[in-house]
């Protein structure tokens, strides 16, 4: 009984095989890795930002050549509508343009006679008559005119080296003769020419003109005169 009584202590039992086992830590991703990971994302990032920057620019470039193109559309069609429909405002200053007459009645003691009405001549707010303009403004005109001439006959002149002039003159009430304002000398048939000989006289300038004074051309040899439409021989003014 009494050895039944007596206590024996707890016994633990180790497995040796476990003593020397070494202590393995939690494993961690490498660093390296993740970085390289962050910068292929940030690359693809970049790479999507840079083609919508692109796309971007495209379409801002594509936009400003359609408004280009449309604009050159709208002025093409403003320019051909202003051709064909005649001017809206009408025009305020003073202004004639007189075309070359028939031939039968195209000088009058040198002074050419104009055609003031029909094909390229008007006249506005100037007066026409017997080949003279009639200024209705006192101020500054620029007067031009322009002569086609033409000689088929030069061998046969005696006299070689003829001389044509073509001149505007102005006449007022203020002075009892006509007053020469511009002039052109053309020699003709010289030692230069052929048979045929072909020229143009310009002449034009600035004067002062009165209000009822005239301005008309004076010329020295009508044969010399081209007869052929409106736009060889001319003779205009306006106002500036």
């Amino acid at each position: 009984m009494m050895e039944a009584a007596t206590g024996y202590p707890s016994v633990f039992v180790v497995d040796p095989t476990l003593r020397d086992a070494p202590f393995v830590p939690p494993t961690r991703r490498s660093r390296k890795k993740w970085q390289a990971g962050q910068l292929f994302l940030g690359f693809l990032v970049l790479l999507m930002l840079s083609g919508l920057a692109i796309q971007a620019y495209l379409l801002i470039c594509f936009r400003k050549e359609l408004d280009t193109a449309m604009a050159q559309g709208t002025a093409n069609v403003t320019a051909e509508k202003s051709i064909q429909a005649p001017p809206k405002h009408p025009i305020k200053r003073p202004s004639a343009h007189l075309t070359l007459g028939p031939r039968s009645t195209a000088i009058i003691d040198g002074v050419l006679k104009w055609e003031h009405q029909n094909g390229f001549a008007f006249l506005h707010d100037m007066g026409y008559k017997g080949g003279s303009l009639i200024c209705n403004k006192s101020g500054h005109y620029y007067v031009y005119s322009k002569l086609n001439l033409v000689y088929l006959s030069c061998s046969s002149k005696h006299q070689r080296s003829s001389l044509f002039t073509h001149s505007i003159y102005k006449r007022t009430s203020r002075y009892p003769k006509e007053i020469m304002l511009l002039t052109n000398y053309i020699t003709y048939c010289n030692w230069k020419d052929s048979e045929q000989w072909y020229r143009n006289s310009f002449v034009a300038g600035v004067v002062y003109l009165e209000e009822e004074e005239e301005v008309f051309i004076k010329v020295t040899d009508r044969e010399l005169l081209l007869y052929k439409d409106d736009t060889i021989s001319y003779f205009g003014t306006f106002m500036i």
